[in-house]
């Protein structure tokens, strides 16, 4: 049973009544009136202590319901509201509740409206993006961020920045940037492979508490600096292949212009024809290259019949051949579906394929031309193996780079430019061929040309 807070009236009104009632007895009416008196006082005491436990009722479960309102909000539902009657003299205040309830979700919602937009944009972005609030722990990170440092799936938030990137240069550079304001930029690689690069730039970031953060960019730069290694290797390459003739030149010119007698000037004239060759090969086979870069070549595209084209190469290659002490056997058969391409282009890939077959078989060794088909995709295939010193697996990869050479001394004492195979790649793909590479040590290497047949290019 409800306490009642206020009964306490009902005796002060009861004496109240009784002593009013002894006045009255003093009447001339005495008893009757006091009767009456006392009648309706009980009446009146009645109907007011009732009305006393109904308003602590109303008031108690007034209380209830803003209590439990308040710690809906308070766990988030901010859609509880409290409902009063309108005679209940908290209502205004419900009513005032309410409408903060109202302004507080509409804040919330404008909140979290933006919160799913950042998110979005940094969801969508090229670019890994890491937020570090105080003690440089991870507030925030998006999927890019996760997939450039390899973080996998496991949530890094809250951790130290140390933690889950382990670089000592990227630690430092942030360090520097909370303690001092301003921008940073460092490059990381994972520890086992150091051709993925992601340049990280670091920017100070101003929070509310807790002193200077920082934001953390990240993107790939792996291709930019694989061409400028790349750029810088060719100038390098060709600087030093251009190098070694000239001072050939102009050694043997000094000394003809200082002995113009010398019993050796014919001989000295032969080096210099022959180095001057050779840097006229190597200016050709750049500006070969750097048509077939751009795609400048002509090409005169047509049925190419590969025997008769095997046949002028090894022709024009048979003094080569036989001075090396080397074995030619053509297993290509007099018949074979024409192939689609450039005869011109083709002739160059089979001349720098059985030149350094040549060239890296040693004498009594045996190179063999032999032919493939790949029916279901309408592909010919042309082999030219050797059984000469093959290629480390290493180099494979390598040997179509500009320059690349797996004996250099070798190439560079046959006249080659080392640009051979990277040219062969190239016209390849002209034509939208590809090309295999099988080689073991000792045993020998095997170029395997795969081409489009003719036939079907056409009806394409």
């Amino acid at each position: 049973m409800k306490k009642c807070n206020r009964c306490f009236l009902l005796p002060l009104a009861i004496l109240l009544v009784a002593t009013l009632a002894g006045l009255i007895m003093r009447t001339p009416h005495g008893p009757v009136e006091a009767i009456i008196l006392y009648a309706v006082a009980w009446i009146w005491a009645f109907h007011f202590s009732e009305w006393l436990r109904h308003r602590d009722r109303l008031l108690d479960e007034t209380v209830i319901q803003l209590t439990e309102t308040v710690d809906r909000w308070a766990s988030g539902d901010l859609q509880a509201r409290v409902y009063l009657d309108q005679a209940d003299p908290l209502d205004s205040l419900a009513h005032g509740m309410n409408r903060v309830a109202e302004v507080l979700a509409e804040r919330t919602e404008d909140l979290q409206q933006d919160k799913e937009r950042l998110e979005a944009i940094l969801s969508s972005m090229a670019n890994g993006i890491i937020i570090l609030g105080h003690g440089l722990t991870i507030t925030l990170i998006n999927r890019a961020a996760y997939e450039l440092f390899g973080l996998g799936d496991e949530p890094v938030t809250g951790k130290h920045l140390l933690e889950v990137i382990r670089d000592m240069a990227l630690d430092d550079a942030v360090t520097k940037v909370t303690r001092e304001g301003g921008t940073d930029t460092v490059l990381w690689s994972p520890p086992d492979n150091d051709s993925f690069v992601v340049e990280v730039t670091v920017g100070a970031l101003n929070q509310p508490i807790g002193g200077l953060g920082a934001v953390l960019v990240a993107r790939n730069v792996s291709a930019q600096k694989q061409v400028e290694r790349m750029r810088q290797d060719f100038v390098a390459n060709v600087s030093h292949e251009l190098q070694t003739p000239l001072t050939v030149i102009r050694g043997f010119t000094e000394t003809l212009l200082d002995n113009p007698d010398d019993p050796s000037a014919r001989r000295f004239l032969e080096l210099i024809h022959e180095e001057a060759t050779r840097m006229s090969r190597l200016v050709d086979d750049l500006l070969t290259l750097s048509r077939m870069e751009h795609h400048s070549m002509p090409m005169r595209r047509q049925g190419v019949d590969v025997p008769v084209l095997i046949e002028s190469v090894t022709v024009k290659l048979s003094p080569r051949i036989q001075s090396a002490g080397l074995t030619l056997e053509n297993h290509i058969p007099a018949h074979m579906p024409l192939v689609a391409g450039d005869p011109d282009l083709l002739a160059e890939v089979f001349m720098n394929l059985v030149s350094n077959a040549v060239q890296y078989t040693p004498a009594g060794g045996r190179i063999t031309l032999d032919m493939a088909l790949d029916v279901p995709n309408h592909m010919v295939g042309i082999s030219v193996k050797d059984t000469g010193i093959g290629i480390p697996a290493q180099d494979v990869p390598r040997i179509f780079e500009r320059f690349y050479r797996v004996d250099r001394a070798r190439s560079r004492a046959s006249g080659g430019t080392g640009l051979g195979l990277a040219i062969v790649k190239h016209i390849m793909e002209l034509h939208h061929g590809r090309i295999e590479v099988k080689s073991t040590v000792g045993v020998g290497t095997e170029f395997l040309l795969w081409l489009p047949e003719f036939e079907s290019e056409r009806d394409d």
